[in-house]
């Protein structure tokens, strides 16, 4: 079996109110994921917030949006991938001040029917566009050809998100993880059911249980079930608060009126190799790799994302990082890491 990580980062700001300043909470760590991805001789693949730049080149075109394009460009330029990252909220969020206030359409599905801004189909085609005009400056073979959701979030409207990435030249998708259910007072994402192959062509009409014979390849999120044994997340948090980075901004999402049925789901919901979870090991990062490998060892090929997110990455993350892929290296010999361009 041929194995295929790709190295995956939400290239954005804090959804929320920022704390600190666009250097600190993502244009410096994201630098210092290519610099150690350049020194351990790997590609990462940001996926890029391409509506947050949108606005900022209104609000703040020098602070944010020139460093942001240049922030692309170097990547571009320097082999890294630059994907398609979409958190639609941006389009109707305020600036007063110098802050950003944050719109609740969180989802792609809250534009169905948005007038205003081409709805689905016009917020997709705008993305692909501005993303693709920053990148082709740096390599003008620049494609963008792959797709996560902002907050992993496709749904109610998911039929009609495929079809317009599908429409504007998306051919890989990388929003699901298998296990994983999440809900707050804006979002709801629910992927405990997915097609059982360990890679697959999305049904738009049924992601859940059918595949396409044509259409967006889906590259999940890697994951494994989290056990009733596992020791409670809030535990964890507590015992290892010394690794958790600086927190750059307030978050979006509230639970206040999230039924008990939802926070139980959550609490056993699957758990993903990232590197910006400061209570998980590299034990356990590579017990999540081993445990798809084995599931899908009679493939031909499986291919994996690993997340991650630039703005909640301390010390603790990047250790986590360059283990990772030191020891991926040298237990699976012939595992490839790849980016989503690699692959056209």
């Amino acid at each position: 079996m041929q194995l295929k990580l790709f190295l995956t980062f939400d290239h954005e700001l804090p959804l929320g109110k920022l704390k600190t300043s666009y250097a600190a909470s993502l244009f410096e760590p994201t630098q210092k994921v290519m610099d150690l991805a350049d020194k351990l001789g790997v590609k990462v693949t940001l996926f890029s917030d391409i509506l947050c730049a949108v606005r900022f080149k209104e609000w703040d075109e020098v602070n944010f949006y020139q460093p942001y394009t240049a922030q692309l460009q170097y990547a571009t330029k320097n082999g890294h991938d630059v994907q398609l990252h979409i958190h639609p909220h941006w389009l109707n969020s305020t600036y007063e001040n110098g802050v950003y206030i944050p719109s609740n359409d969180f989802a792609l599905s809250d534009f169905e029917h948005d007038k205003h801004f081409g709805g689905i189909d016009g917020i997709v085609k705008q993305s692909i566009q501005e993303m693709t005009d920053i990148c082709v400056q740096a390599n003008p073979a620049y494609k963008c050809v792959a797709f996560r959701a902002g907050g992993f979030n496709i749904a109610t409207a998911t039929n009609h998100i495929f079809k317009a990435l599908m429409a504007n030249g998306i051919r890989y998708d990388s929003s699901m993880a298998r296990g994983y259910y999440f809900k707050s007072g804006i979002s709801e994402v629910d992927y405990r059911k997915l097609p059982k192959a360990a890679n697959w062509k999305v049904n738009p009409e049924d992601i859940h249980t059918s595949i396409a014979k044509d259409g967006i390849m889906e590259i999940p999120i890697a994951t494994m079930p989290k056990t009733p044994y596992e020791v409670p997340t809030r535990f964890k948090i507590n015992t290892f608060v010394g690794r958790a980075p600086i927190s750059h901004g307030e978050v979006i999402h509230e639970n206040n009126s999230v039924d008990k049925m939802a926070k139980l789901k959550m609490l056993f919901t699957s758990r993903m190799i990232s590197f910006d979870n400061y209570t998980l090991s590299l034990d356990y990062l590579m017990r999540i790799l081993k445990y798809n490998v084995n599931k899908y060892k009679s493939s031909d090929t499986l291919m994996l994302s690993i997340i991650s997110h630039p703005k909640s990455m301390g010390d603790y993350s990047f250790e986590l990082m360059e283990n990772f892929i030191t020891e991926v290296q040298k237990e699976y010999l012939t595992a490839e890491f790849s980016t989503f361009s690699e692959l056209e």
